[in-house]
C-alpha cells in the first residue's frame, strides 16, 4: 500500500498541490474535552492565553515588526508556489509599512526537525503553515492560542464555514483562522459505466438509496476478471482481475472508519481521551466491510491489485483500472490531469446508520507561542485569510476557501481548471465533515496513529477472520497508550 496522501507532490500553480498529512509524537493540552464546539468561548486564562495579551503589548511603536512564515509542514515548497509566494510577499510588504514578511521555505523531510530546532534556539517563525489537522495535532503544545486575539478585535467569524470554525477549536486554544478546506467525494470513471451499462451515481445528497450496500453493489458490478466476467457472476475469477470497483486506499485507518458513523466519529477516543474507542461497533462495521470487500466480494483490490493499478498509472484513479475512488479535492491537480476518459465526481453514500459522513483535511497557519512579533503575526494571519486574498492563497496551496462570501470567485477558478465537474458536490460534502475529525489530536497521537495503522493495513495483506477481535487487540494497545500518557499527568 502506498500512503499517497503524505507525500507533497509538484503540481501546476493554480489549485496545484496535495495535502500532506505529518505524522509524529505529540505534546498533550492544558486540558481535555470535546472538540465539537462551534464558537470561541470565555474560559479561565491558560499560558497561551497569557502570551497573546503580553504580545498585544509588546511592539514598540514605529518599530517594523518582522514576521517569517515558514513553509514546509505541508505542501508550498513547490517552485511555482514558491515563486507565488515571493509574489505574495511583495505584495503584503508594499502595502504595509509597520510589519516586513518574509517566507522561509524549508524541504519537507526536514521541516519538523527544523522548525524544533528553531523553536529550542529562542528563533520561532511567526507563523507556520499552511499546516493540516495532523501536523497541527503533532505539534500540538507548540502552537499559540489566538482567542484573545479574536476575542480583542471582535473578529467576526460568521464568513467562515461553520465547520471550519470548529476544526480550529480544542479545549484549552483555538490554533488559527480557517483557511482551506479539502472536502472529500468519489472520483468516477465514466467510460467504465458506460461499458457496464450501469447508470452513474448520484450526485443528490438526498437521495437515500444511496448507501454503501448501494455502492457495493454497484462497485462489484463494476469489478471485472479477465474473461469480463463481473464479481457478481459465479465464473468470476478473483485470481485474475483486471478492473476494480473501488478503492479508498489513499487514507489512514481513522480516516476510513470515520465513515462509518461512530459517536466518536474520527477520533480513537472518549471525549475525555482516556478510554480508547477503536473496537466500537460501528469501527468493527466499517473494518469488516473492507475486508470482505476485498477477500470475499473482490471488488477492492488487495495490496497485490493495488501495485497493479500503480505500474499502469501513478495513483488509483488515472490508469482506469478502478472504476470509483474516494478521496479529497488534494487529488484533483494530480489526478484529473489529461484523464484519457471521461469522469465526474458524487457524494460519499449513507452509512449502515443511515447518516453520512464526508471526512475532511483543513489548513490554516499557525502562531507558535514562543514566537517574536506575536501581534504582527496576528495581523498577517488575518490579511492571509481576509476575503481579498484568500482565494488567491488557496490557489497557491490548492485548497478550497474557507470562507463562504468568495465561494463564486472560486468557483470560476474550478471551471476554469475541471470543466464539467458538478461543484455542488465539492461544496455541499463540508456540510457532512468528520467530527471529531480524524487526524485531531489525542494523547501520544503518534504512537496511537501508528498502532491503529499498524493494525488496519494488515487488511490489504491478507484476509482477517475475525475483525471483532483484531480491533479488539488494536484497542488493547492504544488504551496501554492511553494509561501510560494519563498515569504521567
Amino acid at each position: 500500500m502506498k500512503p499517497k496522501f503524505m507525500l507533497v507532490t509538484t503540481l501546476l500553480i493554480l489549485l496545484s498541490v496535495l495535502l500532506v498529512a505529518c505524522a509524529g509524537g505529540v505534546a498533550p493540552p492544558a486540558d481535555t474535552g470535546a472538540q465539537e464546539t462551534t464558537g470561541v468561548e470565555a474560559k479561565a486564562e491558560e499560558p497561551g492565553q497569557a502570551e497573546a495579551k503580553e504580545a498585544m503589548a509588546e511592539e514598540e511603536p514605529g518599530e517594523k515588526a518582522k514576521v517569517v512564515i515558514f513553509i514546509g509542514m505541508g505542501t508550498g515548497t513547490d517552485p511555482d508556489q514558491i515563486a507565488a509566494q515571493e509574489a505574495m510577499q511583495e505584495e503584503f510588504n508594499s502595502t504595509h509599512e509597520d510589519i516586513e514578511v518574509e517566507f522561509l521555505i524549508v524541504p519537507h523531510e526536514e521541516s519538523g526537525e527544523r522548525f524544533l530546532s528553531m523553536v529550542a534556539g529562542g528563533n520561532a517563525p511567526q507563523l507556520v503553515g499552511p499546516n493540516g489537522i495532523s501536523t497541527v495535532a503533532q505539534f500540538f503544545d507548540t502552537w499559540l492560542d489566538v482567542s484573545p486575539f479574536i476575542e480583542a478585535d471582535k473578529l467576526d467569524l460568521s464568513d467562515f464555514y461553520g465547520p471550519a470554525v470548529s476544526l480550529n477549536q480544542y479545549p484549552d486554544k483555538v490554533v488559527g483562522l480557517p483557511l482551506g478546506l479539502f472536502p472529500s467525494f468519489l472520483f468516477y470513471n465514466a467510460d467504465l459505466f458506460d461499458a457496464a451499462g450501469l447508470d452513474y451515481p448520484t450526485h443528490d445528497y438526498n437521495d437515500e438509496t444511496w448507501t454503501m450496500d448501494a455502492l457495493r453493489e454497484m462497485a462489484m458490478k463494476l469489478t471485472l476478471d479477465g474473461d469480463g466476467n463481473d464479481a457478481t457472476s459465479p465464473d468470476f475469477d478473483p485470481e485474475n482481475i483486471v478492473q476494480w470497483g473501488y478503492d479508498d486506499s489513499w487514507i489512514n485507518g481513522t480516516g476510513f472508519l470515520a465513515t462509518f458513523g461512530a459517536p466518536n466519529v474520527g477520533r480513537p477516543t472518549s471525549d475525555d481521551y482516556q478510554t480508547a474507542v477503536v473496537n466500537s461497533e460501528e469501527w468493527v462495521y466499517g473494518f469488516k466491510w473492507l475486508n470482505d470487500g476485498i477477500w470475499k466480494d473482490h471488488f477492492i483490490p488487495d495490496a497485490a491489485g493495488q501495485e497493479a493499478y500503480y505500474a499502469v498509472g501513478g495513483d488509483p484513479f488515472g490508469g482506469g483500472l478502478v472504476a470509483i475512488f474516494y478521496s479529497h479535492t488534494w487529488f484533483m491537480p494530480e489526478g484529473l490531469v489529461d484523464l484519457p476518459f471521461e469522469h465526474d465526481i458524487a457524494p460519499i453514500p449513507f452509512n449502515q446508520k443511515g447518516t453520512r459522513v464526508a471526512r475532511i483535511h483543513a489548513d490554516t497557519f499557525t502562531i507558535p507561542r514562543d514566537a517574536e512579533n506575536k501581534e504582527a503575526a496576528w495581523e498577517v494571519l488575518k490579511w492571509l485569510t481576509s476575503p481579498e486574498h484568500i482565494v488567491d492563497v488557496c490557489l497557491i496551496y490548492g485548497c478550497l476557501p474557507a470562507r463562504l462570501s468568495v465561494q463564486d470567485e472560486f468557483l470560476a477558478a474550478l471551471q476554469d481548471r475541471y470543466p464539467g465537474l458538478d461543484y455542488d458536490v465539492i461544496f455541499e460534502a463540508i456540510d457532512y465533515l468528520d467530527n471529531p475529525n480524524h487526524e485531531s489530536w489525542v494523547p501520544e497521537w503518534g504512537r496511537v496513529q501508528d498502532a491503529i495503522d499498524n493494525s488496519f493495513n494488515a487488511v490489504y495483506v491478507a484476509p482477517i477472520e475475525d475483525p471483532q477481535a483484531h480491533l479488539d487487540q488494536a484497542n488493547e494497545e492504544v488504551q496501554k497508550i492511553l494509561d501510560e500518557y494519563w498515569a504521567k499527568q
